[in-house]
């Protein structure tokens, strides 16, 4: 099918880096990605740049239909409310990408099937685990949400305050529902001082500082692994929110155990806020009334 409109030329003069929302085009099923991040932009006033990056120069061709195909699908989800650039690369994907990361506000990438996710080829994989700006991995053959949910998990012994507050941001902008899965720890054999009561008021005082109080909220207690829990809850989800956060004594990694059991299988698009560590210290209040962008 031929594409809609063709793709845009890259202006530089058009909006800082820090307003682009960066999208990893990917040869199979580009125009998932591209599609949810045009949604993104439209939202904060943001540019999308789409960048497809060719292993070789051999694959150059096939790397410009698929930006042609980026492009044609962000023109049919928003029309022309966004400006869009384009860029080529040579190079290795997961490099030039990481590379390329931190000038930009958020980066969307692509998500083949899970089988895919944990090979060495896996570009997805990559900026996920190596760089530290805020991103969403799209699953294929993304729709538009229907539901207005979006959904966080919680772990009240180490509460991961900036994923709470991407999370209460995202609700707030999309009118959604906010949904707060809570792990009990210690689940084979619960600490009795931790009831689920216990950790409902937990939660509510830390959603309460980070804005969560505006927010309409559930709740709800897990004593499974988490993982099945917010696999469970991206079923119905129009968004998943994941924090993320640094190894320490090595090299930069920034996928905990949780995240890398969650991301090649869920359902619906999953948000990987920044690691907490870049964020300023005391509650991370989104401020009431605020449109936020991507």
């Amino acid at each position: 099918m031929a594409p809609s409109s063709p793709p845009a030329t890259a202006d530089p003069t058009h909006a800082s880096p820090r307003a682009r929302v960066l999208v990893a085009v990917g040869s199979s099923d580009p125009g998932s990605a591209a599609r949810w991040a045009a949604r993104e932009a439209v939202r904060g006033g943001a540019t999308v740049h789409l960048l497809q990056v060719a292993p070789t120069t051999l694959a150059r061709e096939q790397g410009r239909t698929a930006l042609r195909t980026a492009a044609a699908a962000c023109f049919d989800e928003v029309g022309d409310r966004v400006p869009v650039e384009t860029e080529q690369a040579v190079g290795h994907p997961p490099e030039v990408l990481v590379a390329a990361a931190p000038a930009a506000r958020l980066v969307v990438t692509g998500r083949r099937d899970s089988s895919s996710w944990h090979s060495t080829g896996s570009v997805s994989a990559a900026l996920a685990d190596l760089t530290d700006v805020a991103m969403c991995v799209v699953p294929p053959s993304w729709s538009a949400p229907r539901r207005s949910l979006v959904a966080v998990g919680l772990d009240p012994e180490r509460p991961d305050r900036a994923a709470l507050t991407e999370a209460v941001r995202r609700a707030r902008l999309g009118r959604a529902v906010l949904r707060v899965l809570v792990h009990r720890p210690g689940s084979l054999a619960p600490d009795p001082a931790a009831g689920p009561d216990v950790l409902r008021r937990r939660a509510q005082e830390l959603l309460a500082e980070c804005g969560g109080d505006a927010c309409d909220v559930e709740v709800s207690v897990d004593e499974g692994h988490p993982s099945s829990g917010l696999l469970e809850a991206a079923r119905t989800a129009d968004l998943l929110v994941l924090g993320r956060r640094e190894h320490r004594g090595g090299p930069a990694r920034y996928l905990g155990p949780v995240a890398r059991a969650v991301l090649p299988w869920a359902e619906c698009p999953v948000v990987l806020s920044r690691p907490e560590r870049d964020r300023a210290p005391g509650p991370a209040r989104v401020p009431a009334g605020e449109d936020l962008g991507p």
